[in-house]
C-alpha cells in the first residue's frame, strides 16, 4: 500500500484495516447498532499514550477527554454515515479520505469532507488521530 491511494475493497494493510474498523466500531455505537460502549475501542490503541487532534479543538485530547467527547456525541442521539473514498499508508501512518453525514434526531443534516489521519505503534495500536475537515455548504 505504501504511499498509494487505494479503495476499501482493495485494501489489505492490517493497520488500514484496523483504522477503518475503529470508524465503523465508533459509527456502530453512535447509531446504536451494539451494545457495546466506548471502552470496546481500548484493544485498539495504546489508551496511555492515545492523543486525538483536530481542527476543531485548541488542545489534543487523551483517551478520557476523547472519550467524554464521544460520550456526549452519543447521547445527544442521530444517525451518522461514513462513506471511505480512499485510504494510504505511508510507514506507520494510515491515511483515510472520508464523506461523513449526521442528522440529529430533530432532523438537521451536517455534512463534511475529513481526512483522518492515525498513527500506530510497533504493536499496531493507534496512538494518535488527526482529523482534518472541510464542511460542505447546507443544501
Amino acid at each position: 500500500m505504501a504511499g498509494d491511494w487505494t479503495s476499501k475493497g482493495d485494501i489489505t494493510s492490517a493497520r488500514a484495516k484496523r483504522a477503518i474498523a475503529w470508524g465503523d466500531k465508533m459509527a456502530d455505537i453512535v447509531n446504536r447498532k451494539t451494545d457495546d460502549g466506548w471502552d470496546s475501542l481500548l484493544p485498539m490503541i495504546d489508551a496511555d499514550r492515545f492523543v486525538r487532534r483536530g481542527n476543531e479543538r485548541d488542545e489534543p485530547l487523551d483517551w478520557p477527554a476523547y472519550r467524554g467527547l464521544l460520550e456526549q456525541w452519543e447521547s445527544g442521539g442521530g444517525l451518522y454515515e461514513k462513506t471511505l473514498h480512499r485510504a494510504s499508508e505511508a510507514g506507520n501512518v494510515v491515511y483515510l479520505d472520508f464523506d461523513e453525514r449526521s442528522v440529529t434526531p430533530a432532523g438537521q443534516e451536517s455534512t463534511l469532507r475529513s481526512i483522518s489521519i492515525y498513527e500506530f505503534d510497533d504493536a499496531n495500536r493507534i496512538v494518535a488521530v488527526d482529523v482534518c475537515m472541510g464542511f460542505h455548504r447546507p443544501k
